[in-house]
């Protein structure tokens, strides 16, 4: 009969980094020794303590969209700013960026150029 091995997985060294194999793949926790390494082996040992079948929990996706944030941008603009404004801020919102961005594009992915994009839509619209 195979023994059952309880323990839980080693913080080995892989160069310079700490790479812990939990789940049958690698979780990279950054430089070894470091403090920042330490806090997530101590936060993966966490995660398998709570999971005893074994079975990885699934991981918080919290990627926030464009659409998400605008609609929070026009809820914080709603109650801090006149009505006319806030009906021109609307309009842009989501007429533009929501017309380019809106399809469940994620915040992170929105970089500067993005923002580009949308400014010289406005500006060509406003003109014609």
């Amino acid at each position: 009969m195979p023994k059952l091995n309880n323990r839980p997985p080693k913080y080995p060294k892989m160069g310079k980094y700490a790479v812990v194999y939990a789940y049958g793949r690698p979780n990279y926790l950054g430089r070894y020794g470091s403090e920042e390494s330490k806090i997530a082996y101590s936060r993966l040992l966490a995660e398998i303590q709570a999971s005893p079948t074994g079975v990885p929990l699934p991981k918080e996706e919290q990627h926030v969209t464009v659409r998400e944030l605008a609609a929070a941008f026009l809820d914080y603009s709603q109650s801090s700013i006149n009505p006319t404004d806030y009906a021109h801020y609307r309009t842009v919102v989501l007429d533009f960026l929501d017309k380019l961005y809106g399809d469940n594009t994620s915040v992170e992915h929105f970089k500067p150029r993005s923002l580009k994009l949308v400014r010289e839509t406005l500006t060509r619209a406003s003109s014609q």
